[in-house]
């Protein structure tokens, strides 16, 4: 019994992850010293694209998640600061975050994370 075990549990781990998907992550950032970066000046509606590359292509375009871990900024004058990140142009080889903000808000730098999946 303990051998067929001693086999099966291999055999059971390999199988799992054949179908678990693939799974990538990694950090971004974007500031004032990148190329074309205006969130920092003037109002209304403004975004900025930072592109991110995967370390290997996935074999299908995967789900993105990406979460702000950290940010610089001034208020506006009524109090708010406001920044979205949000994924885009998602393929199998990479995307963009795209940083949003508007209002009066001044973002001098965004930092975050990400997460890339397949279902398989």
């Amino acid at each position: 019994m303990k051998k067929v075990l001693l086999i099966s549990l291999p055999l059971l781990l390999v199988g799992a992850m054949a179908f678990a998907g693939s799974i990538q992550k990694g950090e971004f950032q974007g500031d004032v010293k990148s190329e074309g970066w205006t969130l920092n000046a003037g109002s209304g509606s403004r975004s900025h694209i930072v592109f991110v590359k995967f370390d290997k292509p996935f074999d299908t375009p995967p789900q993105v998640v990406v979460s702000m871990t950290g940010s610089s900024s001034a208020a506006a004058k009524d109090g708010s600061t406001n920044i979205a990140v949000s994924p885009d142009r998602v393929t199998r080889d990479g995307f963009v975050v795209k940083v949003s903000t508007w209002g009066e808000s001044k973002v001098f730098a965004v930092y975050g994370s990400w997460i890339a999946f397949t279902d398989k």
